[in-house]
């Protein structure tokens, strides 16, 4: 027999309340899956709240790493973030603004070429364009990052054509290439 209490008006009550505080102590998560696609290995991750302006601590603990063909997957509090990946070269492979959604990144797509941007000028490279049409398209730097003198950049593009236009923090341009054959790898250093 049922126990008459817990189908009365007064139990039903305390049931919903009892669920009420079961959900409201649970704060929604988010989720970052990195995938490692590249020959490069991952050394840094880096996830700061939106417009904060340095990005904290590396989430891969010292001495760890993710090499190519392996993936991590990161929980996070529910918020905004910017996303910054570096290789174990100190070079920058991956960066994002206002991630707020579980997201799947995927770090040098098979088939995809290596092009790899040095900056040996005294300027900081706040905006650069790379494209394979006539139209320059969107900064890849996507303002959540620059490229500091003696810094690296790499980028995994489809095999194509390109063009290539960097800028310093005042617009202003520093280098500009142009019929870049991209079918394996290529490194552009941009000098003063």
């Amino acid at each position: 027999m049922f126990r008459r209490g817990f189908f009365s008006p007064h139990g039903w009550i305390t049931i919903g309340f009892g669920f009420f505080l079961l959900c409201a102590c649970q704060s929604p998560s988010l989720e970052i899956r990195v995938e490692n696609q590249s020959s490069l290995p991952i050394c840094e991750i880096y996830f700061s709240p939106h417009q904060q302006t340095d990005f904290g601590e590396n989430q891969l603990p010292e001495g760890e790493w993710i090499a190519g063909g392996s993936s991590q997957t990161f929980t996070l509090e529910a918020g905004v973030y910017d996303l910054l990946i570096r290789s174990c070269s100190e070079e920058t492979l991956y960066s994002a603004a206002q991630i707020s959604q579980n997201r799947s990144i995927i770090i040098g797509s098979q088939g995809n070429a290596l092009f790899r941007v040095t900056n040996q000028t005294t300027q900081e490279i706040c905006y650069l364009y790379i494209s394979s049409n006539e139209e320059w398209g969107d900064d890849r730097l996507g303002k959540v990052e620059s490229i500091l003198p003696g810094s690296k950049r790499v980028f995994f593009l489809p095999p194509d054509i390109y063009h290539a236009r960097a800028l310093d923090c005042g617009e202003n341009v520093l280098a500009e290439i142009g019929e870049v054959n991209l079918s394996d790898s290529f490194e552009w250093v941009i000098s003063p």
